[in-house]
Order: C-alpha cells, then sequence, then structure tokens
C-alpha cells in the first residue's frame, strides 16, 4: 500500500528531519512506501550531506538576510526552497521498484510520476546528469528544472528533489555559488541560463495544483494522508532540536 502526503512543517530545519524520521520508519517497516510533497513559506539554502557549505554558499549573505542554511541528510547539491520550489520525496524500500537497488535504477524508477505529471502540463522532461530532471528550453537546448538527490540505507531509499516552480531568481544568484561538480550539459552556464521553471513554460505554479495534477498520477488506491503520525512528529522535533537546527550539523563542513 502506498501513502501520499501532502504536509509543511512550521520550519525548514522541521522540514527536513522529518525528511530523516520518514525514511528510517519506512527502513524499519513502521510505514509503507511513501510520497511527500512539501513547501516551506521561508526560503533556505540547502546543502548535500558531503558539500562544503562555503564552497556552495554565500553564507555571509545568508547571515545578513536571514536565510537558514540547512543541510540534508542525502547527497547531492545545494538548492534554494521556499517559496517559488515544489520539494517532493519518495520514501520506498528497495523490493518495491526492481532495480532500484542502483543509485540511477532507484532515480529512473522513482521519478516516473513526476515526469509523467509534467507531460500532462506539455514539458517533456527526461533524466540527465547523474539524477536531474531537464526540459528543452526555448533556445533548444536541454535546461534543469529540478535537482535530485537520494539516501540509501539498508533495505529502503529515499529520492527527493526541488522542482523549479516559479522561483525568485535572483535570490538563487545571491545565494548560491557555481556548483564545485557540475554535470557534462551545464556546460559552464549561470544559474539563470541553466535553469527552467513551470512558470518558464506556461505550466500551473502552485503547490495545490501540483498536488492535484500528481495524486492522478498514483495508484487508485493509495491512502492520503493530511499528516503524518504524532509520534513521527514528535520525532521530527527531537531531532530538528538535536540536528538540523544546530550549526554543528549545517555548517560542519
Amino acid at each position: 500500500m502506498l501513502h501520499f502526503l501532502n504536509y509543511t512543517s512550521p520550519t525548514p530545519a522541521d522540514d527536513l528531519a522529518l525528511e530523516e524520521v520518514l525514511h528510517l520508519a519506512v527502513e524499519d517497516g513502521t510505514l509503507p512506501a511513501i510520497w511527500r510533497l512539501w513547501q516551506p513559506a521561508q526560503r533556505a539554502v540547502i546543502l548535500g550531506t558531503g558539500q562544503e557549505s562555503a564552497k556552495e554558499a554565500h553564507l555571509e549573505l545568508a547571515r545578513a538576510t536571514g536565510v537558514p542554511v540547512l543541510r540534508r541528510h542525502s547527497g547531492g547539491g545545494a538548492v534554494v526552497i521556499g517559496p517559488g520550489a515544489i520539494n517532493y520525496s519518495f520514501f520506498f524500500p528497495y523490493a518495491l521498484l526492481p532495480g532500484s537497488e542502483t543509485i540511477q535504477g532507484a532515480t529512473r524508477a522513482a521519478l516516473e510520476p513526476i515526469i509523467r505529471t509534467l507531460a500532462a502540463w506539455g514539458l517533456s522532461a527526461q533524466l540527465a546528469g547523474l539524477s536531474d530532471l531537464a526540459v528543452t528550453g526555448a533556445d533548444g537546448t536541454l535546461r534543469k528544472i529540478a535537482g535530485n538527490s537520494q539516501a540509501r540505507k539498508k533495505n529502503s531509499v529515499v529520492v527527493h528533489g526541488t522542482l523549479l516552480a516559479d522561483p525568485d531568481w535572483a535570490a538563487i544568484e545571491a545565494l548560491l555559488r557555481f556548483p564545485s561538480s557540475t554535470p557534462d550539459y551545464r556546460a559552464g552556464r549561470s544559474h539563470r541560463e541553466f535553469l527552467t521553471s513551470l512558470r518558464d513554460h506556461g505550466a500551473p505554479v502552485s503547490l495545490e495544483e501540483f498536488a492535484g495534477a500528481f495524486a492522478v498520477q498514483l495508484p487508485p488506491d493509495t491512502i492520503r494522508l493530511a499528516a503524518p503520525d504524532a509520534s513521527l512528529l514528535a520525532r521530527a522535533r527531537a531531532l530538528a532540536a538535536e540536528k538540523y537546527g544546530l550549526d554543528a550539523w549545517n555548517l560542519r563542513r
């Protein structure tokens, strides 16, 4: 049985803590496979677990403007989340999707509902680089519309990403440095030259519209949840206080 959760926590740090808690629950069998959508009202820079913060983000500007710099429990590159970006996550045991034992296999299998949702809106998205979703821009070149990353455990994986809906391009340019690692198809392009959005392609941009269109792509017996179980939320709050709200984790590198 698949669950679908459209739920945003009070703060981005709480959201990242909930991501890890949900993954642990799927890993130990407390939860079945679950999709989650979320979109915090507050902007934040999110680093991949192994990234060096000063190489990927303009930390002084983030501090001066009150934008938290946080670190997720998965790999991948730095992103700016908040209004204008839709976050999605799929937590599932490897046994659910054949081939997901590999990084590329898990990406392909997990992102199929996302790709179908975009196709219903007239966007032909394809995998590019290691784990990007890209569409062809007006200039005929591939441009990234969503970045994805993974955290893998013994029995399960989370594939989660950030879809650019109607982002603040100036904030992305200001807060993110040119990435220390880039896919070949980026070809040295700046953030604005390389990235694209739902808005750029005339597609709906709200979380509510995306959630409605996305739900159609899930199996008809999918169970929709309004919120996580209270015990999971309590675990997430504790983990945010112990880890995701602290510079000791977020700026450890």
